[in-house]
């Protein structure tokens, strides 16, 4: 099994590229983004709103939709919280 084929970088740019949005999104000093590597086991890294995602392919692109949906929901006004990001992880 080659191993480097399944963790390839995934990317995803997130439109609007806002950047209260994007805060929203990433929470405070990114711990959003921390608690979703943490439950999912990926690596999130991101300028503006580039995001590399890294880990087992699945995983990545399970993490870029969630990502995406939640950034709708910030789109449309929802205030994320740990506990809001904690139920879109379930």
């Amino acid at each position: 099994m080659n191993l480097e084929a399944n963790t390839q970088p995934h990317q995803i740019k997130l439109e609007p590229n806002d950047s209260r949005q994007l805060a929203n999104l990433c929470g405070p000093f990114d711990s959003h983004l921390r608690q979703i590597e943490k439950r999912l086991g990926v690596t999130i890294r991101n300028r503006g709103n580039d995001f590399q995602l890294i880990g087992e392919r699945p995983t990545t692109l399970a993490a870029g939709e969630l990502l995406t949906h939640l950034y709708r929901e910030v789109n449309i006004g929802i205030c994320l919280t740990s506990e809001v990001v904690h139920l879109f992880l379930q």
